[in-house]
């Protein structure tokens, strides 16, 4: 399923510097496209993984301390624009 996360940060030069450390992912979590904002205030990331849980258990210890985080599956039968699902997310 398709996940977002929304960041609203609280201290972007660390959140941005610790956004490196998310590269790798655990098997079933896969980051598909991340839109930060130009005042680097806020950012919006679309992730594949079973559930919204997974995503957050993933993320909040390494962006939680730099900002407050939302995570939600996406109603795909709403949405507009979604890449294919991949096989083995």
């Amino acid at each position: 399923m398709f996940i977002v996360a929304e960041h609203i940060i609280t201290n972007p030069n660390v959140f941005f510097e610790a956004r490196a450390k998310i590269a790798q992912t655990p098997q079933g979590v896969k980051r598909l496209q991340s839109f930060p904002s130009v005042s680097r205030d806020r950012a919006v990331c679309l992730w594949e993984a079973e559930s919204p849980e997974k995503v957050k258990a993933f993320l909040e210890p390494v962006l939680g301390p730099y900002s407050r985080n939302t995570y939600y599956a996406v109603d795909t039968k709403e949405a507009v624009g979604l890449p294919p699902i991949a096989a083995a997310a």
